[in-house]
C-alpha cells in the first residue's frame, strides 16, 4: 500500500485545524460583531479597541468549535463523519489545546476592554461551552443559543458605545430566529445523529420536521419583527426589508428543497445566519439605538 505524501499530509493537517472550529459559524458571529461594532459607532470604532473586540469574539468562537469537536469525536467515528479528529489528522489531545488557546485570547482581548466587556463575553462563551459539555445531545440545546446569540449586540454596544435597555427587545423578539439557526447548523447531522442513537433535538425530530421548523421558526421570526417594527419604531422601514429579503430567501429554500435536498440542507447554516444578522441591524437601525 502506498505511503502517504508528506506534502498532502501536511495540506490535509493544515485544513483540519481550520475546520476544527467550524469556521462558516466563526466567520458569522465575526461579521456579526463587526456590523453591530460599525452600528453602534456611526461607522467610526476606534481602531484599537474595535481589534480587541473582534480577537476577544474570535476566541471565544475558536474554543467553542474546538471543544465541540473534541466532546464529539465518538459520535463522530461512530456516524461516519470525516470530521479532524476521527481522521486522524488532529489528536484529542490538540484539539483541548486549540480550545486553551481560545479562551486564552478572548480572556486577555475581553481584560483589556475593561471588566463588563470581559463578564459579558465570557458569559456568551460559557454558554457556548455549556452547550458542548452538557446540552447539545438533549432536547435543551436551543437554550445556550438563545442566551448567547442576542447578548451579542449588547456586549458591543456596551464595549463601543454604551448600554441601552432597548437592546434586551431582541431577547423575545430574536427567540424564533435563534431557534432556527440552531436547527439550521444541526440538520446535517440529523440522520447520523440518530443512527448513532444520540439524543440531539434534530435526531429526535427527524430531518424532515427539524427542517419544517426550521423554516417555520425562521419565518414566524421574520414576520414578527416588522409587525414589531411598525408598531414600535419610529422608522420600520430598515426591519421590515430585511423581514421581507429573508421571507424571500425562506420561500427559495422551500421550493429548492426537494430538487436538491443535500445542497440546501448543507447550506442553510449560512442561508439562516446571514437571515439573523439582517434581521439584527435592521431591527437596531429602526429602533434608532
Amino acid at each position: 500500500m502506498p505511503r502517504p505524501v508528506p506534502g498532502h499530509r501536511r495540506r490535509a493537517t493544515l485544513r483540519a485545524y481550520r475546520d476544527l472550529p467550524h469556521p462558516w459559524a466563526v466567520l458569522l458571529v465575526l461579521l456579526a460583531t463587526a456590523l453591530f461594532g460599525l452600528l453602534a459607532t456611526g461607522g467610526r470604532p476606534a481602531p484599537p479597541r474595535f481589534a480587541l473586540l473582534l480577537a476577544a469574539m474570535l476566541g471565544g468562537q475558536i474554543a467553542i468549535g474546538a471543544l465541540n469537536e473534541y466532546i464529539d469525536r465518538d459520535l463522530d467515528a461512530a456516524a461516519g463523519r470525516p470530521k479532524p479528529i476521527p481522521a486522524g489528522l488532529i489528536s484529542p489531545r490538540a484539539a483541548l489545546g486549540v480550545t486553551a488557546g481560545g479562551l486564552a485570547l478572548m480572556l486577555a482581548a475581553g481584560a483589556l476592554l475593561g471588566l463588563v466587556p470581559l463578564l459579558l463575553v465570557a458569559l456568551g462563551t460559557g454558554a457556548g461551552l455549556v452547550y458542548d459539555l452538557r446540552l447539545k445531545r438533549t432536547a435543551w440545546s436551543w437554550l445556550p443559543y438563545l442566551v448567547a446569540l442576542p447578548l451579542l449586540p449588547v456586549w458591543v454596544w456596551v464595549t463601543l458605545a454604551r448600554f441601552d435597555a432597548r437592546l434586551l427587545l431582541l431577547y423575545p423578539l430574536g427567540a424564533l430566529m435563534v431557534l432556527a439557526v440552531h436547527l439550521a447548523q444541526s440538520l446535517p447531522d440529523a440522520a447520523s445523529d440518530r443512527r448513532a442513537g444520540a439524543g440531539t433535538l434534530v435526531a429526535r425530530l427527524g430531518r424532515r420536521r427539524a427542517l419544517a421548523g426550521c423554516l417555520a421558526a425562521a419565518a414566524l421570526g421574520a414576520a414578527g419583527v416588522a409587525v414589531a417594527a411598525l408598531l414600535l419604531t419610529p422608522q420600520p422601514g430598515p426591519a421590515v426589508l430585511a423581514a421581507a429579503g429573508v421571507l424571500l430567501a425562506l420561500t427559495g429554500v422551500g421550493l429548492a428543497h426537494p430538487r436538491v435536498p443535500q445542497t440546501v440542507e448543507r447550506h442553510l447554516f449560512p442561508l439562516v445566519g446571514a437571515g439573523a444578522i439582517a434581521l439584527a441591524v435592521g431591527w437596531l437601525v429602526a429602533l434608532g439605538v
